[in-house]
């Protein structure tokens, strides 16, 4: 699919690493998870096929009358084809996407290294994704019924805050569709006679085609997700290097041995995000890096 393939081949990043706070222990940071890019993706392995688009028509034809069709009947039968056929359509191009990706897997698991750019939480609590930092330039926004006009040279904004995880993302959180298997179609709604299938054929042509349109948008919408997901915690670390936000704060604690009646925790370990990632605004505080004009300080 030349739309996958270009998708990806827009996606080589690189990665910069920053820190995070912590509190409550007098250790230093935690070094980034082992990496663990995996082998190969069975993301279709078990399942069969569904259906090409010459195998649902060949499935949804019938009779060989040659009666007129009422204008209720033909409702009918367009709605029917084009609602099923888009669901085979839907099914099909998404188990298609996934064998082009389980192709891709190796490729994305280095494009989309998350092992780089996640925390060890402290005490062995999981993992902490950092926030996602979106980057424009140039951005300009006009108010007051287009009275009044501010522009600035570079404009972020934190899209998505820190969070803790049990587990390291990874693309195919946001890149394996899951989809519901086609029911057949009900025979009342199924074409019976010469006519009825011309009108049959006709809409089943366009949900087919409709239903393979809306599994490569959902496909280039989550690759996008994907994208900005990735880099903006990239950028995220960047800029806590460079001083202009002030990296989220994860407190820790322990108890020996904590419970209740009916359960019991022993070595209890908690992690807490105290403080999210805030922008730090006074030019001052910022650390020297290469950028396109100067700040005064």
């Amino acid at each position: 699919m030349k739309q996958f393939s270009s998708l990806l081949a827009a996606l080589s990043v690189s990665v910069a690493l920053a820190g995070c706070t912590t509190t409550g222990s007098s250790k230093p940071d935690e070094p980034p998870p082992p990496p663990t890019l995996g082998g190969v993706d069975n993301l279709t392995s078990g399942t069969a096929a569904p259906m090409t688009y010459e195998q649902f028509a060949r499935k949804t034809r019938s009779g060989t009358g040659a009666n007129a069709v009422d204008a209720e009947r033909y409702s009918a039968l367009r709605d029917a084809a084009l609602s099923y056929s888009a669901q085979a359509a839907y099914e099909r191009r998404t188990w298609e996407i996934l064998r082009e990706l389980e192709a891709q897997s190796s490729r994305l698991s280095q494009e989309f290294n998350f092992n780089d750019v996640v925390y060890k939480a402290p005490k062995e609590t999981g993992y902490v994704v950092p926030p996602v930092v979106s980057r424009a330039k140039e951005a300009i926004t006009i108010t007051d019924g287009g009275r009044e006009s501010v522009a600035a040279d570079e404009y972020y904004r934190i899209e998505k805050p820190g969070r803790l995880v049990a587990v390291i993302p990874s693309w195919r959180d946001y890149l394996v569709l899951g989809v519901d298997k086609t029911p057949d179609p009900s025979d009342q709604f199924l074409p019976s006679e010469k006519e009825e299938r011309k009108i049959w054929d006709r809409y089943m042509a366009e949900g087919w085609r409709q239903g393979r349109m809306q599994a490569e948008e959902a496909l280039k919408e989550n690759m996008n997700l994907l994208r900005r997901d990735y880099l903006g915690m990239v950028e995220y670390r960047r800029l806590v290097d460079a001083g202009l936000v002030k990296s989220l704060v994860v407190s820790s604690s322990e108890v020996r041995a904590k419970g209740t009646p009916e359960e019991l925790f022993i070595g209890q370990r908690r992690v807490k995000i105290e403080n999210a990632a805030t922008f730090v605004s006074d030019p001052r505080r910022w650390k020297p890096i290469t950028r396109r004009f100067e700040v005064s300080k």
